[in-house]
């Protein structure tokens, strides 16, 4: 079996990635959320600290996002 690791999006996905887990299809496995892992860093873009901040607002931006009712 291969094992890949994704970036879920939004409650739909997970919950059908649960129903294909209860199927048999797919084994979840529990990961690590580490906002860390999420941020790639390059040598003199930005440092480690101001990326996380950077990803920090990014994260609650998408969450404003998901919540809004149009």
């Amino acid at each position: 079996m291969d094992i890949i690791q994704i970036e879920i999006r939004n409650r739909n996905a997970l919950a059908i990635l649960r129903g294909m887990e209860k199927a048999q299809i797919i084994r979840l496995l529990k990961g690590q959320n580490n906002k860390e892992d999420k941020v790639s860093f390059k040598k003199g873009i930005f440092s480690k600290e101001r990326a996380l901040e950077l990803a920090g607002k990014i994260d609650k931006s998408r969450e404003e996002w998901e919540t809004r009712t149009i």
